[in-house]
């Protein structure tokens, strides 16, 4: 006896109510029972309205309207988020309006809004997957899409039956792969701009600005003559054991192809140097309490100088003769050894062994100086102009941003000898306390080469040191120029200083800001961009198709129930025997018969099915005017269904 869709139907499924009732327990075999208190009936008022093929777009996006919500706000958020990160990442200016956003504000932030986006563009990317595979179900040109697809991009199937059904259809039908790889790409995603991160120094401008001379420039030997040795073997006495580590003179610098075992520091003068714009330069620009009620000062794009020292080959070797001078004290000395190379130098040196010290050789130079030199390095100069922050209290350099590209300068050979045979060769008006001041200088440098070549020998101590001494006069030159400025000791014409070291020094205060990689914040950038308009694009082309995704409930189960057919056309007064939901019952039997009901058998099945929306265009006209929605339909080949069809 035949049996009506109604009472198929109603014998199929168990109250709806279960939805409403958490205390209702759900058996395996989901049925809807017979609402006896509302009879069978076919009339026009009691089924949904028909929608039409030509329906409005907007009546389309109604349809898929949580997917594209999401869209929406996440092309908002694009444009906001893009911007924020261009003007605190990129641009590398913390302050938004009058909100200035610190180091850690700017982490917190960046962690928390990344995260969030990526979630965001996540859940619109699964919304748009689950209405991608019911509008590719919906292609009736093309029979709809393979079973294995369909599920694949169901938010209900797990990841490892995901996987199943796409290694079981031998990686042809690997749609799946996206929604497996996005939580993945979302962590990486929302994490990107985290890459390689540091705090860096950033001025906030205030009062007062006044003019200056700052910077440094490559030393002026003209000024040796009016400079007594004292001083200067005082100040390569102080500086060489500690200048390249000193945090008021010299910061660590990076230039182009210096790696490995190449090193480079930069020389921006340091607030102690620079001085006032005026006649005379024996004034500081803290005297007189200019900056006293401020917490960093900025002086603007000065001269400074950018040391880069490379290691010299091993069988590098200077010319005893002539290129080496020895610098003999009261039972102590120094061998100093120069060669120009371009316009860099080539430097080396090294100190009476201590056994000669014990029996005073040291005044015989054959007994020690004659080997291959093993302390030696290369010294390259470059000019360029900087920005520098200092803190007012300690003076130290907090931050140094280059306001120009490099120049190479030459440093050149006989003009660095000239300045050593000025701090340790005495000269006929030379006192007890130049004398005392050359063996003192030369004492120290030997002692400190000793002990750490001797008893050390795997520490680089000695190398640096002579990196320091090197430098000494580059951060010092200046200094030189000063002296011989307010104690007019030289000619008036040689007094002033040149044009370019005027600049200004302005009052402020400083503030940590967040600093991450450009490359990192473009490429986070123009990835939102792209998800959104991708998926922008192929949003529209679901909601321009004939047949779209019908209204979802929101819960998986009932929506793929009810979209079944034989179970949504309740019309009809018999049940097709080969109908879409017969088959999909022969499926699931058929996969469960092979292997008692493991999952495997399953997606094998799955490689013969095929999904299909049945829309419009394949109902008969009195459907059309009932108005009955899209319907889900299997379809397989006869030979692949052995379950029992009676």
């Amino acid at each position: 006896m035949a049996r009506s869709s109604r009472d198929t139907f109603s014998g199929e499924f168990e109250n709806i109510a279960f939805l409403f009732d958490s205390s209702r327990k759900i058996s395996l075999d989901l049925k809807f029972p017979v609402d006896t208190s509302y009879p069978p009936s076919t009339t026009v008022e009691q089924i949904p309205p028909y929608v039409p093929l030509e329906a409005s777009v907007r009546a389309r996006c109604r349809q898929i309207w949580v997917p594209l919500t999401a869209w929406i706000t996440s092309f908002i958020a694009t444009i906001l988020y893009s911007l924020f990160i261009y003007r605190v990442l990129i641009v590398s200016n913390p302050k938004i309006g009058s909100w200035i956003v610190d180091a850690s504000e700017a982490n917190l932030l960046l962690s928390i809004f990344s995260q969030l986006y990526a979630m965001l563009l996540l859940f619109m990317l699964q919304g748009l997957l689950d209405a991608m595979r019911w509008t590719l179900a919906s292609r009736a040109d093309e029979g709809g899409t393979s079973a294995s697809n369909f599920f694949q991009l169901s938010p209900g199937t797990n990841w490892y039956s995901v996987c199943r059904l796409i290694y079981n259809s031998g990686f042809r039908n690997s749609w799946g792969l996206l929604r497996l790889a996005l939580p993945f790409v979302g962590l990486a995603f929302g994490s990107l701009l985290k890459f390689q991160n540091t705090f860096e120094y950033h001025f906030v401008s205030g009062e007062p600005t006044i003019d200056v001379f700052a910077g440094t420039l490559i030393p002026d030997i003209t000024t040796l003559s009016s400079i007594p040795t004292s001083y200067m073997a005082a100040f390569f006495d102080t500086w060489a054991q500690q200048l390249n580590n000193f945090p008021r003179y010299a910061k660590t610098w990076s230039l182009d192809s210096c790696t490995g075992e190449c090193s480079s520091m930069f020389l921006p003068g340091g607030m102690e140097i620079a001085r006032r714009v005026g006649p005379f330069l024996n004034k500081t620009i803290l005297n007189g309490g200019t900056f006293e009620n401020v917490e960093a000062i900025s002086i603007e794009s000065a001269p400074g100088l950018a040391l880069r020292f490379d290691p010299l080959d091993e069988d590098f070797e200077f010319d005893i003769e002539k290129e080496c001078k020895a610098y003999i004290s009261m039972g102590d000395g120094m061998q100093m050894c120069l060669r120009q190379m371009n316009e860099s130098i080539a430097a080396g040196w090294r100190a009476c062994p201590t056994l000669h010290t014990i029996m005073k050789t040291c005044k015989t130079i054959e007994y020690w100086g004659t080997d291959p030199l093993k302390t030696k390095t290369l010294m390259t100069v470059y000019r360029q102009n900087a920005t520098t922050i200092y803190s007012r209290d300690s003076l130290a350099i907090q931050q140094i941003t280059k306001t120009s590209e490099p120049r190479i300068s030459l440093v050149s050979a006989s003009d660095t000898r000239a300045i050593w045979d000025h701090i340790f060769t005495p000269r006929n008006k030379s006192g007890d306390l130049d004398y005392q001041s050359i063996n003192v200088t030369l004492h120290r440098l030997a002692w400190k080469y000793r002990t750490y070549f001797e008893w050390f020998p795997d520490d680089d101590a000695p190398v640096e040191q002579l990196q320091n001494f090197l430098a000494v006069p580059m951060q010092f030159g200046v200094t030189a120029m000063q002296y011989t400025n307010y104690t007019m000791v030289t000619p008036e014409d040689k007094r002033d200083f040149t044009r370019e070291m005027v600049t200004t020094a302005t009052g402020g205060k400083s503030i940590q800001k967040f600093v991450g990689q450009t490359w990192t914040s473009w490429t986070f950038i123009t990835a939102g961009i792209f998800v959104v308009l991708s998926s922008g694009a192929a949003f529209w082309w679901i909601i321009t198709r004939g047949n779209v995704v019908p209204n979802p409930s929101g819960v998986i189960e009932i929506d793929f129930a009810s979209k079944l057919v034989g179970t949504a056309r309740q019309s009809r007064k018999e049940l097709n025997p080969e109908s879409d939901i017969e088959r999909y019952r022969d499926m699931v039997r058929d996969s469960s018969q092979r292997m008692d009901t493991d999952s495997a058998s399953l997606f094998k099945a799955f490689k013969s099915w095929r999904v299909e929306i049945e829309g419009t265009e394949k109902m008969e006209q009195k459907e059309l005017q009932d108005g009955y929605p899209s319907l889900l339909k299997f379809s397989a080949a006869r030979d692949q269904l052995n379950g029992d069809k009676s």
